[in-house]
């Protein structure tokens, strides 16, 4: 299996990384100006690894293939999309032209398939979400946390709900990876909820302080944030997409008294402080796009 990682940033190079060790044929696209020097140098890459029931920290250097152009004769059997959903828009000319026969797997934040259907058919693309990875980059190297909560899954599906060879065949990679995959037959209304959570989680992280330890030690603001994402929830509901169909969303349905500790529990963990932690360090802009979607009247739930 071929694959090329479509965004070098902290899930891309992670997954990989991963995959590479798992023996994939693993390539990444990066910008021109990098090329060389991660040719020379490779990704540095210090983990923190959660998996097997213990805690692993240790660096190590990813040595990918490295091309700063995508060609439409590529050979790529999977191209693994992993950038911030705003720059999405500046990925899918690209794909369109020059994906070639590859399966896409868009592997980030979307609320708004619509955008994605003006550019590629249904039969050239599925999704997921890397929920086993977190973190951010820092000083000229990945700092990346694997998380090994029950809770956390690499999450695959086709839009259809069809179990297809392809979902089949990147799910067994990813469990050689050890990367825990789960397909799931509801993608859609996995997703665009999950990316309601968190952008409404992410909101309410940065007005508690900009750490998961403050969000945490901050009742009044996790209930509000339940609140947004209940509101977030019946935005989705409006628009065809229930939320309630996936079990982990009926925490936030349940009153407050009981699901403001259970919450609090659930992100009173160093994994989840790590990845959150890390995640909000870059990725402001991103959560400001997806709370304008989903409460500003802007895209979300398009098909």
């Amino acid at each position: 299996m071929k694959i090329l990682i479509y965004g070098a940033g902290v899930i891309g190079c992670t997954y990989g990384w991963q995959l590479s060790k798992a023996g994939y044929d693993t390539t990444v696209l990066v910008r021109e100006r990098k090329k060389e020097q991660i040719e020379r140098d490779g990704i540095n890459i210090h983990c923190t690894d959660f998996r097997y029931g213990k805690k692993k920290t240790g660096q190590a250097v990813f040595r990918p293939k490295v091309i700063d152009k995508l060609s439409p004769d590529n050979d790529f059997e999977y191209i693994i999309v992993s950038v911030r959903n705003p720059h999405l828009k500046e990925v899918l000319p690209v794909l369109k032209h020059s994906a070639g026969k590859a399966n896409i797997l868009f592997f980030m934040n979307i609320l708004d398939f619509g955008e994605i259907d003006k550019y590629l058919s249904s039969k050239q693309y599925f999704v997921g979400f890397p929920f086993m990875v977190g973190g951010c980059k820092e000083n000229g190297y990945i700092n990346s946390i694997i998380s090994g909560s029950k809770y956390s899954k690499t999450m695959l599906g086709e839009l259809n709900g069809e179990n297809s060879e392809r979902v089949q065949a990147i799910a067994s990679a990813m469990e050689s990876a050890g990367m825990k995959p789960f397909v799931s037959y509801q993608i859609k209304n996995w997703l665009i909820p999950h990316g309601v959570f968190i952008a409404a989680l992410s909101a309410g992280i940065i007005k508690a302080g900009g750490t998961m330890e403050a969000f945490i030690d901050n009742t009044k603001i996790v209930k509000d944030t339940i609140k947004d994402i209940r509101r977030g929830f019946q935005i989705c509901a409006e628009r065809g997409i229930d939320p309630r169909k996936e079990k982990v969303n009926k925490l936030y349905y349940l009153p407050l008294f009981i699901s403001v500790p259970v919450v609090k529990k659930i992100f009173n963990d160093e994994v989840m402080r790590m990845m959150f932690d890390g995640y909000l360090k870059y990725s402001t802009e991103e959560v400001k796009k997806m709370l304008a979607d989903i409460y500003g009247g802007g895209n979300l739930c398009n098909t």
